[in-house]
């Protein structure tokens, strides 16, 4: 059950309005020496009292395959199915204002190839592809896709070093032959002094040739960072924090450099009540100075989401979670804001696992 004071995030038309949303969700797992087979079905069922409008019957769809070929080799293959709409997800948050609920088709699919070149040395060739079709005109459909090659060396027990060197393409389905190549590198390092304490990040350069009518080209050179850490303090307290400056595609008919920061912390209070905080933010600001085109174009500049929630395990299977959300967003054109605040209480049942072995 959910209750929303502003359930657009909207400056011009804050809806109030209370909410059930029903998730039954699925695993099925297969396992042998050599590859382990997953399949994950999340089916969300919202309606909102007195909104109906937004109504929805969303699915989430996720196969993964895990194939070792030889001793030194391994396959990876990845397709995901998305139907939701941009009421309850924030993709493109920093992207073009909708006062409105609209759908979009999500396909995302990615694989890649393995090699151990030694004990210590690790090549890996990648490729992604991601179609995304908006139910509305207020968004721009695209398509995605590129390989990566990654090179990872571990220089000890505890650090390791990687680099990356990619290509994507982007292309808006818009009048005209428009898109967007991308080559894309980054270098990175990872620190593992135990199975408690992970921290890493990378830096690197992205060089993007925007292609417009014959004669019209731009390009344009801009810089990469990568940010992720985690720590499990102690038995009760786990902390996870991540920072990103890249492009990313976007419904907004061109790439969007955007900054993502997210934190989360968990505490245990007693053996069956958690309280954990999570904090997210995103704008389309260029850290140096220089604001891209893409990112003036875009109607909205900031993003912050802030979230405590404390938990409690009822009994084995049955667990509860309160959460309060307060949500910030600042428009660009305007400099003027809109605030949500919302109240969420989970109730959520664990069907025993099933597993067997022989076939």
């Amino acid at each position: 059950m959910l209750y929303s004071d502003n359930l657009l995030l909207s400056r011009d038309r804050e809806i109030e309005t209370f909410g059930f949303i029903t998730t039954p969700a699925l695993h099925l797992e297969r396992n042998s020496p050599t590859s382990q087979i997953a399949f994950d079905g999340r089916f969300d069922f919202a309606e909102y009292i007195d909104h109906s409008e937004f109504n929805s019957q969303d699915q989430f769809l996720d196969l993964s395959v895990d194939q070792a070929l030889s001793e030194r080799s391994a396959f990876q293959f990845d397709v995901g199915f998305t139907r939701d709409t941009t009421l309850k997800n924030e993709q493109d948050i920093t992207g073009r204002i909708l006062d409105d609920s609209f759908r979009f088709v999500r396909w995302d699919v990615d694989t890649g190839w393995n090699y151990l070149l030694s004990p210590i040395d690790q090549l890996a060739v990648s490729g992604t592809y991601r179609n995304v079709d908006y139910h509305t005109n207020r968004k721009t459909d695209y398509q995605y896709f590129g390989p990566s090659i990654d090179y990872r060396r571990q220089l000890n027990e505890l650090e390791r070093v990687n680099a990356t060197v990619g290509a994507v393409r982007f292309i808006p389905d818009e009048p005209g032959k428009d898109y967007t190549d991308t080559i894309n590198t980054l270098f990175g390092y990872t620190y593992t002094p135990s199975d408690l304490f992970t921290i890493g990040g990378g830096l690197g350069l992205a060089y993007s040739m925007q292609h417009e009518d014959p004669g019209r080209d731009d390009d344009e050179l801009g810089y990469r960072v990568k940010f992720n850490m985690r720590y499990i303090m102690s038995d009760q307290t786990s902390i996870r924090a991540s920072l990103s400056h890249d492009t990313e595609p976007s419904g907004d008919g061109d790439q969007v450099l955007r900054n993502r920061v997210a934190f989360g912390v968990d505490h245990q209070l007693t053996p069956l009540t958690t309280a954990r905080l999570n904090l997210d933010y995103a704008d389309n600001d260029d850290l140096l100075g220089e604001q891209s085109e893409t990112s003036e174009e875009s109607g909205t500049s900031r993003y912050t989401s802030v979230r405590p929630a404390i938990a409690w395990q009822l009994t084995e299977d049955w667990s509860l979670e309160a959460a309060y959300r307060f949500r910030y967003r600042l428009f660009r054109d305007d400099d003027e804001s809109a605030t949500s605040n919302s109240v969420f209480l989970t109730l959520q049942y664990n069907f025993p696992t099933w597993a067997g072995t022989g076939f």
